[in-house]
């Protein structure tokens, strides 16, 4: 089973994740991928130079990811045509996991779940949730980014209400860590019972 996992910036879909990990599940993170499909000398990378110029690159020939991210999450085109060139990369690169251990359950931790459109690929959907404090106080302790930097990111995703109309789970984050492993619990074993059926 292929399970898709969203929210905003920084809800804590990592940490949501790595509770199904305990449980059994393979968690394939998206994030890393995005990384690694614009490492120096890869196809993605030459792709984003040629649409986007050389001077997205540090000095060293690599992404810089922090100038890139300000330059083109500035830009709704911009965001659309970096978007065109990595999310099929993206996909490629998580179909080419699943299929490689297709018993397992895989999470597939992503933030444009339904943005990109992975969600069609997935056979559940799950929303990570917390408050909008939370959301940017974690985000700019985890990544070193301003308060700002995290709203233009989140102005080019889904709003929340509608990401918790598409999921099939809803997972509340801003509570406790008890409290959300309760919840993924619960949902373990509801996938357990899908699982057993197919």
């Amino acid at each position: 089973m292929k399970i898709g996992v969203t929210g905003i910036f920084a809800s804590g879909k990592g940490t949501v994740c790595a509770m199904f990990e305990d449980l059994g599940a393979r968690v394939i993170d998206t994030d890393i991928i995005a990384r690694e499909i614009v490492e120096p000398g890869s196809e993605g990378l030459a792709m984003l130079v040629k649409e986007f110029g050389d001077g997205i690159l540090s000095d060293t020939g690599g992404l810089d990811r922090r100038r890139f991210a300000n330059t083109v999450f500035s830009d709704e085109i911009r965001v659309q045509r970096l978007n065109d060139i990595t999310h099929p990369l993206i996909l490629q690169r998580v179909m080419d996991i699943v299929s490689s251990n297709p018993d397992a359950i895989y999470m597939i931790n992503t933030p444009l779940l339904f943005e990109s459109g992975f969600d069609r690929h997935m056979d559940k959907n799950i929303v990570v949730v917390a408050e909008s404090e939370q959301v940017i106080n974690r985000g700019i302790k985890r990544d070193g980014i301003t308060a700002e930097e995290i709203q233009a990111r989140l102005n080019h995703q889904f709003s929340l209400n509608r990401k918790k109309q598409l999921a099939d789970y809803v997972i509340d984050n801003s509570s406790t860590l008890e409290n959300t492993r309760r919840q993924v619990a619960d949902i373990w074993n509801s996938l357990m019972k899908c699982a057993r059926k197919e």
